[in-house]
């Protein structure tokens, strides 16, 4: 039996590899022989068939590795501080990181730490994301130069890439598109950078996914301003599902809001959409106790008030005997600043003194 075939391989995998510059020379049980032993070694280090099928596809030299080079390489990553379940992940998804050169691998991590990257964020940057010690410095640095155009600073680009180190490994033309598409929604330059610091993954979504979430809003009766001001201020609603979009909205329509009123929270606080539906639900369940859920309307904002605090105020008016009325609700929104000085108790003493359970 074809020993491809009897690996899991399919067809298109099978001529890849029998294809491929780093194996076409071998006579078929010559290759035979070097699958099963690569097959062999990797099934000992813990990796899954369907792992080293999609590893040999993609890089067919690992046949060629004899087993005492492929330890060395276990052995060097696990010294840099790789764990083997990290070295696993990392060999999967970027199998060249088992054939590039140590000095190339030490030249990368070198060029991060002059660049201001700790160790601690090398070292999550490069398991998430190992094709890094693939792209060439030079690469590297156009994409930095790319954010520099746009006003960021170093400090800032290493934050951008930090959150998304997959960034590094973009084109430059694509990161282009991504940013005229977003001129062409309509966010100035000023926001556009506003909304890269504060979800900066948003430059390595593919414009489909993009637009997709902008089309859930207008369905759900958005306005252009209304979409790109809600996007622009918590960017992360790019990042969400659908279908997350759908029952944030659906879930404030089921607390009895109409869908106009729906419109209002989410526009005048777009950071509900992040929330989870338990979080809500907490703190429209302390106003629903207090009978100032129509309240909500008057001051989103309330939403961005931890549920903790929301309680401990509304057990201290109680306490001091105030009608829970719009007049109290003015107070439970009040900053700490001017809670002191209406009532001469800060926040930090009243959740001690007043403790929400959940």
């Amino acid at each position: 039996m074809n020993v491809f075939k009897k690996l899991g391989y399919n067809k298109f995998e099978e001529e890849k590899i029998v294809n491929s510059h780093a194996v076409n020379r071998f006579r078929f049980d010559t290759l035979e022989k070097k699958v099963m032993r690569i097959f062999n070694y990797f099934r000992k280090h813990n990796y899954t068939d369907e792992q080293i099928i999609r590893m040999t596809v993609i890089n067919p030299t690992l046949f060629n590795y004899p087993n005492d080079t492929l330890d060395k390489r276990f052995v060097f990553l696990n010294n840099l501080g790789y764990s083997m379940g990290e070295i696993v992940n990392m060999s999967v998804f970027s199998p060249t990181i088992l054939s590039i050169s140590e000095d190339s691998i030490l030249n990368k991590i070198n060029f991060f730490q002059n660049l201001g990257y700790s160790k601690n964020v090398i070292h999550s940057m490069t398991s998430l994301i190992p094709s890094l010690f693939s792209v060439s410095s030079r690469k590297l640095n156009e994409k930095r130069d790319f954010f520099k155009s746009l006003g960021f600073d170093d400090k800032q680009i290493n934050k951008i890439t930090k959150d998304t180190p997959s960034l590094y490994t973009h084109s430059l033309s694509l990161l282009c598109d991504k940013l005229k598409y977003l001129k062409a929604c309509g966010y100035d330059d000023d926001r556009i950078c506003k909304m890269i610091l504060r979800c900066s993954n948003i430059m390595a979504m593919s414009l489909e996914r993009l637009e997709s979430k902008r089309e859930v809003l207008f369905e759900l009766g958005y306005n252009l301003d209304e979409v790109n001001y809600m996007t622009g201020v918590n960017p992360i609603i790019y990042v969400l599902s659908e279908e997350n979009l759908n029952d944030k909205f659906n879930y404030f329509l089921e607390k009895g809001y109409s869908k106009e009123e729906v419109r209002l929270i989410t526009v005048k606080v777009p950071n509900v959409f992040s929330y989870s539906l338990d979080s809500l639900d907490e703190k429209i369940d302390v106003l629903r106790e207090a009978r100032l859920e129509l309240e909500l309307l008057n001051r989103p904002s309330y939403l961005i008030q931890g549920v903790s605090l929301s309680y401990a105020r509304l057990s201290f008016m109680r306490d001091k005997k105030l009608t829970i009325d719009h007049t109290a609700f003015n107070y439970l929104v009040l900053n700490n600043k001017n809670f002191i000085k209406k009532f001469g108790v800060s926040n930090e003493e009243l959740k001690e003194r007043y403790p929400y359970k959940k």
